[in-house]
């Protein structure tokens, strides 16, 4: 049995047999469920100052799943209004007209028009507006990396629309500059570069005990220290692997029984369900390190 109900069964099993309110752990985006760290914190302070220095655009870059999309998302929460106009938008998958249009619907045009000359009009019009009220314009760009050559020509364009002094700043997030750099206008373009780093083991130690007692339980009742650091030594301290392998230790425990979890389970868990993917995950996160 596969799908939405086989994945809320066992939701349901594993959160009864641990006594949590909701799941600690998982992809599901929520802004309490950002964990700040001092490297989230400074590159939020940094990319607040070009912001409000009126610089064109900011390149986020770290390695996959290192939480790129989880601080644009999060940092566009923090700066919405009154501070600032701003939006969330992925290349990914997207060409430059359907882009536009989900700009465009995100600016408050109702029915965006079909043809681009015109969805560009519209959108233009709205942020050009927005800098003459002196209101901060930030549009937050994730997946770049992957974007098609016309709408990396589009968000250039995006970025020189001027008015009154003022024009938007573009906060780009992408897997590493040197998958960015070959590709014009980058190279002139990017006025601060920021680089997110995975977590220490004090910092996934920090966010187990945190994620765990906000879902009502204490961290002592389902992992011991050994557990955690073994999800730290074995993920990297990759924030998505973070979460996959504990919840993922969450549900095998549920399952046989045990608790509190182990390092030994930890390490079971992960040569079920990760080892398999582990030579081609270290060497992706290797050839980007030394790109």
């Amino acid at each position: 049995m596969s799908g939405p109900k086989a994945r809320t069964g066992i939701a349901a099993r594993y959160l009864a047999y641990w006594g949590l309110s909701f799941p600690p752990f998982g992809p599901d985006w929520a802004p309490q469920r950002f964990f700040l760290t001092s490297t989230a914190e400074e590159a939020l302070a940094r990319a607040e100052f070009a912001v409000t220095r009126g610089y064109a655009a900011v390149l986020i870059s770290g390695l996959a799943g290192v939480g790129k999309s989880w601080f644009l998302r999060w940092m566009i929460d923090q700066w919405r209004n009154p501070r600032a106009m701003g939006f969330y938008l992925s290349t990914l998958g997207r060409s430059r007209e359907l882009w536009l249009t989900e700009l465009a619907m995100q600016l408050g045009v109702i029915q965006p028009p079909g043809s681009p000359v015109r969805l560009w009009r519209e959108i233009s019009q709205r942020i050009l507006a927005a800098c003459l009220s002196d209101q901060p314009c930030v549009l937050a760009v994730d997946d770049v990396s992957s974007a098609e050559p016309s709408l990396i020509s589009m968000l250039w364009a995006l970025a020189q629309l001027t008015a009154r002094g003022r024009h938007p700043t573009l906060v780009l997030a992408g897997r590493s500059e040197s998958t960015l750099s070959g590709r014009e206008p980058f190279a002139d373009w990017i006025d601060m570069r920021i680089v997110l780093e995975p977590w220490s083991e004090e910092e996934v130690l920090r966010f187990l005990c945190y994620r765990i007692q906000s879902a009502g339980r204490e961290p002592k009742d389902v992992f011991t220290k050994d557990a955690m650091e073994n999800i730290s030594r074995l993920t990297g301290g990759i924030p998505r692997h973070v979460n996959r392998l504990a919840e993922w230790c969450l549900v095998a425990a549920a399952g046989a029984d045990v608790r509190p979890i182990d390092g030994e389970l930890v390490e079971e868990v992960y040569d079920e369900f990760y080892r398999h993917l582990d030579t081609e995950w270290q060497i992706s996160q290797s050839a980007l390190v030394s790109s």
